[in-house]
């Protein structure tokens, strides 16, 4: 974003979309450096039936603790929970990107009920809050961590459409918030907040192909193929596989991830180097399966601490891969290749 907005200072007097975009998302990282760690003994936030602004008669308001969904429009105002349109059961409105938040957000629950007999984002069936129609052309979607709520921009259709598009961006912003309620680790720009973007692209990505049907070898490994813009048809935002190859475009630039450690420097943004760690996952997952590959990833975020660095969570995946394959939940030569697919990446 910030690449666009100095392309669109180039070009006419007034603030871009662009520009606007990349301000409202930095207030967000600021905000997410800050966040209040959330254990899972924590007092629990306020729950949305407490939440009475926006809401309309007719609108099923999920019970605390159920797991629920409810859906806002913004009204393309900079403020949440303008006004509920889909409350938890309801039937689909007319409003696409609601529709499509609500399946998303029921997808990524279920996925960490089903596969990781995880229960909502804190495990204890915390309720999500989806707002669409975020703001005026606003590039981003973003998990706020004090508010614990989903955020949707409709996109300004230069570089996004409409960031509901693309499941693995709604996985991807909901996992900020596990990694809140477990490991916790600093959104900064270093190894620590590489591992936080990493780890969300991770599950985001085990999640989108969950729902596809795809296997480690016909999955695309890409972050957000599916939210660009008509005329970057065939980018993506990230590619996990290859990292440093998602996009080259005069809009958005080149995509500078480093495929490994060869390349790391700091300090840099936490998208930037979590390329490095995205593709130890992706050479794990093509070994022993995206399941097993995405079981262990997890456990290793739940043991994780904030301030980990890129070998303590080789270290701590390696150990989980240990146990899970001693109690028969991954195969037995899984703590091999976790090591070895580390040092490939040049972490372990």
């Amino acid at each position: 974003m910030d690449h666009i907005a100095q392309v669109h200072a180039r070009e006419g007097l007034d603030p871009t979309d662009a520009q606007r975009s990349a301000v409202v998302s930095e207030q967000f990282r600021r905000a997410r450096l800050q966040a209040p760690v959330l254990a899972p003994n924590s007092p629990a936030p306020p729950e949305i039936h407490e939440l009475r602004e926006g809401l309309v008669a007719g609108i099923q308001i999920p019970k605390p603790g159920t797991a629920g969904v409810i859906v806002y429009d913004d009204l393309n105002q900079w403020k949440y929970n303008v006004k509920a349109v889909r409350g938890e059961g309801d039937p689909a409105v007319p409003g696409q990107n609601a529709n499509d938040a609500y399946d998303h957000m029921h997808k990524v629950l279920a996925y960490y009920r089903e596969k990781l007999g995880r229960n909502s984002l804190d495990n204890s069936g915390l309720n999500v809050i989806a707002n669409v129609n975020y703001g005026v052309g606003f590039d981003n979607a973003f998990f706020d961590p004090a508010a614990l709520l989903m955020v949707f921009g409709n996109g300004s259709n230069v570089v996004f459409r409409d960031l509901t598009a693309d499941i693995d961006v709604a996985a991807h912003e909901l996992t900020h918030g596990v990694t809140q309620f477990t490991s916790a680790l600093n959104y900064t720009n270093d190894q620590s907040g590489a591992l936080n973007e990493s780890f969300s692209d991770m599950l985001g990505s085990a999640i989108d192909a969950w729902v596809n049907g795809k296997d480690a070898d016909t999955h695309d490994w890409l972050i957000g193929d599916d939210i660009m813009a008509p005329k970057l048809t065939g980018e993506a935002l990230r590619n996990m596989a290859e990292p440093g190859t998602a996009y080259d475009n005069p809009v958005m630039g080149r995509d500078p991830q480093p495929r490994d450690m060869s390349g790391y420097f700091q300090p840099a943004d936490p998208h930037l180097m979590s390329g490095i760690t995205n593709r130890w996952f992706y050479l794990v997952c093509r070994e022993i399966g995206i399941d097993e590959g995405t079981l262990i990833m997890y456990q290793t975020l739940q043991n994780l601490w904030p301030t980990a660095k890129f070998k303590d969570a080789a270290s701590v995946a390696a150990a989980q891969a240990s146990i899970l394959a001693t109690n028969k939940k991954v195969s037995r030569e899984a703590p091999q290749v976790v090591r070895a697919a580390a040092r490939q990446q040049g972490i372990w």
